[in-house]
């Protein structure tokens, strides 16, 4: 019996993360565009893309944007070019809807699994409460269902090609000032479509001077994701691509991690004060100092809120 209960526990959880999940990925934020692009004009993809790597594009604001109903494949094409010219909400809307439509194929694959066992089930000898979390459960893979069916519309009529352009569009996006698209492509980069990746090796070489000018921004618009991320980047032994470029320094990894614990809740300080004396037993004072004295200016003048909050343990960089 408790092994029944066991499993119909794990069951539901896979079932109400799966609705979670899908329904962030068919939600499309309000928030307004963070400050703080660096007014370069770089392509934003390989799909009719213009060459902007010369000519400087200004962050500016086009007309309406297409009903969010409308298929993605219908609206690909003047989405990519408004986004190229420097239209910042087009570029933020191609990135969730691309980025939605990319996950699409995993999460139709992982439904019909989940949905086979749950169906699979035999309700004979389960008492009533067994009874109630198995109705739930159904009701959660109909909820599922619909949302996939939601996902189906808006991509219909998108190819592969469109959805190689997921990690270009993001760099667009976050060069326009789009804060979710800078976590995303600092904490990621190309990384985040390795596919895309080998097919398009260079997308690696803007990546190195697009995450300096990111970085800038994002301290100077007061962003707890990237302080976060450039605390997990210094320190000796982290992975990554953004790691890989900044490489080890344990006294900017001491720099960004006390920074973060100026803006941290009580509950998570005890933690973060065991790691800055242990990175600050191996720096010198004169690099201690310099240290805490940036931290604090850089926290009074540019961060608001809990860095905590923003960044919860295990948050994902590239949630859209």
């Amino acid at each position: 019996m408790k092994r029944k209960h066991l499993i119909m526990a794990c069951t539901a959880l896979v079932a109400v993360a799966g609705v979670y999940a899908l329904g962030r990925w068919s939600a499309m934020p309000a928030s307004p565009l963070a400050s703080g692009a660096d007014g370069r004009g770089v392509p934003a993809a390989a799909v009719s893309a213009p060459d902007l790597a010369t000519s400087p594009v200004q962050v500016r604001k086009g007309g309406p944007l297409p009903p969010p109903t409308q298929p993605l494949g219908t609206t690909f094409t003047d989405l990519q070019a408004r986004a190229n010219a420097g239209d910042a909400d087009a570029a933020r809307r191609l990135v969730h809807d691309l980025d939605r439509c990319s996950r699409l194929r995993a999460a139709e694959w992982n439904n019909a699994g989940t949905t086979n066992t749950l169906l699979e089930r035999r309700t004979e000898g389960m008492n009533a409460a067994q009874l109630r979390t198995y109705q739930a459960l159904l009701d959660a893979m109909d909820v599922r269902r619909q949302t996939a069916g939601k996902s189906r519309e808006l991509c219909a009529g998108v190819d592969d090609k469109m959805l190689g352009t997921l990690v270009a569009n993001i760099a667009q996006a976050a060069r326009l000032g789009d804060a979710d698209a800078r976590a995303c492509y600092l904490g990621q980069g190309p990384l985040y479509d390795v596919r895309s990746l080998l097919e398009n090796p260079g997308i690696l070489q803007s990546y190195r001077r697009d995450a300096t000018a990111m970085i800038e921004s994002g301290v100077a618009a007061g962003d707890w994701r990237v302080v976060d991320l450039l605390q997990r980047a210094y320190e000796p032994g982290a992975q990554g691509m953004l790691a890989g470029m900044l490489g080890p320094d344990p006294a900017q990894h001491y720099r960004y991690l006390k920074l973060y614990r100026l803006g941290a809740e009580s509950h998570r300080t005890a933690q973060l004060d065991r790691q800055i004396a242990a990175v600050a037993a191996n720096l010198p004072p004169e690099e201690r100092y310099e240290a805490d004295r940036w931290a604090q200016t850089a926290f009074k003048e540019n961060f608001n809120g809990p860095s905590t909050t923003a960044t919860p343990q295990g948050w994902d960089a590239c949630t859209f």
